[in-house]
C-alpha cells in the first residue's frame, strides 16, 4: 500500500514538473530549419497596445542573431535574447531615467503559436503579458 502511495505522489510531482508540461519547448541556441521550432517562432517584433493609448503598440522585435530591440519603449533598450527550454531571456539596459540599471528579464513561455506570445515574469507567473506578432 504504501509503494502504491508513494508512486502516485511521484506521478503527480512528475506531472507538476513544468520542464514535463512542455516538452515542445526545447533549447534554442541557432535558428533551425523547422519553421516550427520555438526559436523561429520567436524571431520578429512582438507587440501590444500602450496602456492608455491603445491604438498605439509597444514591444520588442527579436532578431536572428540574438539582438533584440525595444519597439516604441525609449527608457527600457533590449540588447540581446535567448530562448532555452520554457524560458525567454531578455538582456536590457535603461537609458533616460534617474536610476540607470542593466538587467536581464527572466520570462516563463506559457504559450507561443505562430501570431501570439505569452510570457510572465518568473518572480510573478500569475501576471501574464500578450503580445501579438507585428509587422
Amino acid at each position: 500500500m504504501k509503494k502504491a502511495i508513494s508512486l502516485v505522489i511521484l506521478g503527480v510531482l512528475a506531472s507538476c514538473n513544468p520542464s514535463t508540461q512542455n516538452k515542445n519547448l526545447k533549447e534554442s541556441t541557432e535558428t533551425s530549419s523547422d519553421p516550427n521550432s520555438q526559436k523561429t517562432k520567436l524571431i520578429g517584433k512582438w507587440l501590444q497596445p500602450i496602456p492608455g493609448q491603445e491604438k498605439e503598440k509597444q514591444g520588442f522585435e527579436l532578431n536572428e542573431n540574438g539582438v533584440a530591440a525595444s519597439v516604441n519603449i525609449h527608457t527600457l533598450l533590449y540588447d540581446k535574447w535567448k530562448v532555452s527550454d520554457d524560458t525567454l531571456f531578455l538582456w536590457y539596459h535603461t537609458a533616460g531615467v534617474r536610476q540607470v540599471s542593466n538587467d536581464i528579464d527572466t520570462l516563463l513561455i506559457k504559450k507561443l503559436s505562430d501570431d501570439q506570445l505569452i510570457i510572465s515574469y518568473l518572480r510573478n507567473p500569475n501576471f501574464e503579458l500578450v503580445y501579438n506578432k507585428g509587422k
